[in-house]
C-alpha cells in the first residue's frame, strides 16, 4: 500500500474511528484501526465488537493494500503534524511508514485479516433524518440515561416510531426523571414501525460524529444491530435487549397545579439559591397563590446558611411546597429552546410534567424528592 493524503483530512478521519478504541488485553487486535485503501481514496475502521465505525475519504492511491496500526499511537502522530500531507506506505512485516516534510516514522502493525469484521446490515428498515434536528434531540435527552446496568433496558436511549403517523420517539430515563423528544420525518415513512433500545455510547458517538454534516443520515436497522450512514461515516452497534418500560403510563394528564414561569430567570434563579443546598442537592419550590402570585426557591445547609429567591409566575389551580433534586430541574429545562417553563403537578408527591408552550415535541418528567 502506498497513498497520498491531505494531513488534515487523515486526522478528522482518525477523530471518528480511533475514540471507541479502548485497551484490550485479551484481544490486543482491537487496540488497532483498520486501514485500508477503498474507491479512490482511504478507508479507516476501528471497533470494541459492541461498536463498529467506518470512514472514508479520497486520496491518491499509489498502491492498494491495507494494515492494522496502533490507533492511539497513530493518532497521536498524525494530530501533531504541521504539513499539509503526509505519505503512508507499506514495504514489508506489517511496517507502517510516515513520512511528511520534516518528519519520518515506522509503526509497527499487525495483519489486516485478524481485524474483526464489522458486520454489513441488509437495510429491512432504514429511513433518513436530519443530523442536526436527530443529533439536537439526542444530545438534549442522553443526560437521563440510566448509569445502573442492574436495569440494563434503561441504560440506552428509546427510539420508537409506530405506523400511521410520521413521530419518531426519542426517550430515556434513569427512573428519577425522563426526557421525551418527537422528531418528525417524511411523509415516506409513515407505515414505518420499529422499537429499539441504543446504547449510550453509542449515542454519544453519533453525537460527536454526526452533528456537523448537512446531508441526511440514513438509518438500518437490522435483529439486534443499527447503523447510522452518511456519505463519509457509519456508525454500527449493538442494540440492547430487553423492552422498555411502558412509560407512558407514568406520564399524568390531569394537573390541579399549573405554573408558568419565564425560563431564563429559573435557571439563572436556581443556580443562585441552589449553592446552599445540602448533600442530596434539595431545593424546595413553593408555589404561593396570591394578587400576584410567586414561586419562592429556598435552600439551606446547616454547615452553610440558607437561602431564598421569588419569583413571579402565573398560576393556575392550587398552591404546592414541594422538593427536587436541583440539578435534575436544570438538566430538564436548561437546553430547550422556548421562554416559558410550564409546571404541572397532581400533588407534591407525584412527578412534576414540565411541558414548554412553543415547543409541544419536547416533556420532561422529574421525581420529587419525598420527605
Amino acid at each position: 500500500m502506498e497513498i497520498i493524503c491531505s494531513t488534515e483530512k487523515l486526522k478528522k478521519t482518525l477523530e471518528h474511528t480511533e475514540r471507541i478504541v479502548a485497551r484490550h488485553i485479551t484481544l490486543p487486535i482491537l487496540n488497532n484501526v483498520l486501514i485500508k485503501t477503498d474507491k479512490n481514496g482511504l478507508k479507516i475502521s476501528s471497533t470494541n465488537l459492541e461498536l463498529g465505525v467506518n470512514s472514508w475519504f479520497p486520496c491518491k492511491v499509489v498502491k492498494s493494500g491495507e494494515i492494522t496500526v496502533p490507533a492511539k499511537v497513530f493518532y497521536n502522530i498524525i494530530s501533531v503534524l504541521n504539513s499539509d500531507k503526509v505519505v503512508l506506505e507499506i514495504k514489508k512485516n506489517n511496517i507502517l511508514h510516515i513520512n511528511s516534510v520534516n518528519y519520518q516514522a515506522t509503526l509497527k502493525g499487525e495483519d489486516s485479516k485478524d481485524f474483526p469484521i464489522i458486520p454489513k446490515l441488509n437495510k429491512s428498515i432504514v429511513f433518513e433524518v436530519d443530523p442536526v434536528v436527530f443529533c439536537k434531540s439526542l444530545n438534549q435527552i442522553i443526560g437521563f440515561v440510566s448509569n445502573s446496568e442492574t436495569r440494563p433496558e434503561i441504560t440506552g436511549v428509546f427510539l420508537y416510531k409506530s405506523t400511521g403517523d410520521n413521530n419518531l420517539f426519542v426517550v430515556s430515563t434513569d427512573s428519577f426523571r425522563l426526557g421525551e423528544r418527537i422528531i418528525i420525518l417524511s411523509d415516506d415513512y409513515k407505515n414505518l414501525s420499529f422499537a429499539v433500545i441504543v446504547p449510550a455510547k453509542t449515542i454519544s458517538e453519533l453525537i460527536r460524529i454526526f452533528s456537523d454534516y448537512k446531508n441526511n443520515i440514513v438509518v438500518n436497522i437490522e435483529n439486534n444491530q443499527i447503523g447510522f450512514e452518511s456519505d463519509k461515516t457509519e456508525l454500527i452497534s449493538r442494540l440492547i435487549e430487553g423492552n422498555y418500560p411502558d412509560y407512558k403510563k407514568l406520564i399524568p394528564t390531569d394537573f390541579n397545579t399549573v405554573a408558568s414561569v419565564n425560563k431564563d430567570n429559573f435557571v439563572k434563579t436556581i443556580k443562585l439559591v441552589s449553592l446552599f443546598s445540602g448533600r442530596i442537592n434539595d431545593i424546595k419550590l413553593s408555589f404561593v397563590k396570591g394578587n400576584t402570585p410567586k414561586l419562592v426557591l429556598y435552600a439551606g445547609d446547616s454547615d452553610l446558611g440558607e437561602s431564598d429567591a421569588s419569583l413571579d409566575i402565573e398560576l393556575t389551580g392550587e398552591g404546592l411546597d414541594i422538593k427536587f433534586n436541583w440539578r435534575y430541574l436544570l438538566d430538564g429545562v436548561a437546553g430547550a429552546t422556548d421562554s416559558i417553563i410550564c409546571f404541572n403537578f397532581i400533588n407534591e408527591g407525584k412527578p412534576c410534567l414540565v411541558k414548554f408552550p412553543k415547543d409541544k415535541n419536547f416533556i420532561y418528567l422529574v421525581m420529587p424528592i419525598r420527605t
